[in-house]
């Protein structure tokens, strides 16, 4: 069922996940290739434990939860970060680390508000466009891909690639998948040839000096780096951007004092990331015998952790379907639940979330979507979550630093 993208077609199963939450906490579902199948965590403290527990709860050989990937790993998926254990997966998240942070996120603002204010400023002659692909996907696209090193011009390509190899669009086909994913690696190697003869403080120059265990990376391993830096770093704050602006208009009181007091934008973001849940679900497999709430898990077995349930979860948050972008405290797992595989990225993706809904609250006068919200198109996807397209439109676009 969890394996299926047709379960997040309409949204999350909110209803669902609080019958798990209620009466089986670790329910176990078949799986169309996974002969053992995989357990359903759904309680918010059960999958923190699972997460900080990376002894007991591995990622390797890989963490996604897909239909028709083997479960021993496939493509070179066991090579990537996230499927990496300590210490292995210690030393590699310290090298890309490097470009995360909170000084060098810090560093970028001037960059980052110039990127938003190109893009709105795009839309000046406008009075509608589409949420998703006019605003929301451009400014985490250029952010990644200035940290990365990706030349400007090839930047709308790398994003194709990342849509096509991870199938967000039904009606991609496997070999689609494949191809995009063998065009990127091999960008990725052009890519490098070019730092290898010029050096830029980019990421892409940082991978490529990098040591562990005295050993270089191999090609393989910086073109899988290449891939989720950008799938990861694009992807998921795209859709915290689409799908929480238009939870926020649809929740028009507390899109209000938003907009009276900008300086709750900071804690209504970590509202709007327990709300949306831009990343769905990541599994472990058990490295022994042992128990989640009472169940017994065997050695192998898959674990799957479903964060939008924990970020519902009544033991956890009071009131938890109600929105509230005053929330105190908020101990969300929309990055993750603790532990080493903790997004690295929390630091940017928040920074960057701050600016683009400054200037979605403050410049858009009349912001309303023009299309039922039930009947808006989905990513296809049970990783990621986000819409394909939202229509929107507005009255006026005022310009940066106006009072409304």
């Amino acid at each position: 069922m969890f394996h299926d993208p047709a379960t997040f077609a309409q949204g999350f199963p909110h209803e669902t996940f609080r019958g798990l939450r209620a009466d089986d906490p670790v329910s176990h579902h078949d799986h169309p290739t996974w002969k053992r199948g995989y357990w359903v965590v759904a309680r918010h403290a059960d999958v923190q434990r699972v997460s900080r527990d990376a002894t007991t709860f591995s990622n390797a050989p890989h963490p996604f939860l897909d239909a028709e990937m083997s479960e021993d790993g496939d493509a070179g998926m066991s090579d990537l970060l996230i499927s990496q254990d300590p210490p292995i997966h210690t030393k590699l998240r310290k090298l890309i680390n490097k470009g995360f942070t909170p000084r060098r996120v810090a560093e970028l603002e001037d960059r980052v508000r110039e990127r938003v204010d190109n893009i709105v400023g795009a839309l000046v002659d406008r009075n509608e466009c589409d949420l998703v692909n006019d605003i929301a996907l451009w400014l985490p696209l250029h952010v990644i891909a200035d940290l990365v090193g990706v030349p400007e011009d090839d930047r709308e390509q790398v994003f194709r690639w990342t849509e096509l190899t991870f199938g967000f669009d039904a009606t991609v086909t496997p070999q689609e998948r494949g191809d995009a994913a063998t065009a990127m690696f091999m960008y990725a190697d052009e890519l490098c040839e070019q730092r290898r003869a010029a050096p830029r403080d980019d990421l892409l120059s940082v991978l490529l000096t990098a040591e562990i265990e005295g050993e270089t990376l191999t090609q393989m391993q910086i073109d899988l780096f290449f891939m989720l830096l950008q799938t990861a770093g694009s992807e998921t704050t795209r859709n915290l951007l689409t799908t929480g602006m238009l939870v926020l208009l649809q929740h028009p009181d507390q899109l209000e004092r938003l907009r009276s007091d900008l300086s709750l934008l900071p804690g209504a973001i970590e509202e709007l990331l327990r709300w949306v849940s831009p990343v769905m679900q990541f599994t472990r497999r058990a490295t022994h015998q042992t128990e989640i709430a009472g169940r017994p898990i065997a050695a192998g077995d898959r674990v799957a952790l479903v964060y939008p349930s924990a970020n519902r979860d009544e033991r956890a948050f009071d009131d938890p379907d109600h929105l509230d972008v005053t929330r105190h405290p908020n101990d969300h797992v929309a990055f993750g639940a603790g532990g080493p595989h903790f997004c690295l990225g929390a630091n940017l993706a928040r920074f960057e979330a701050r600016i683009m809904f400054e200037a979605l609250l403050t410049r858009f006068d009349g912001l309303e979507v023009t299309a039922p919200v039930d009947a808006l198109p989905r990513v296809h996807s049970n990783l990621i979550d986000g819409y394909a397209h939202v229509p929107i439109r507005w009255d006026s676009l005022l310009a940066a630093g106006s009072n409304r």
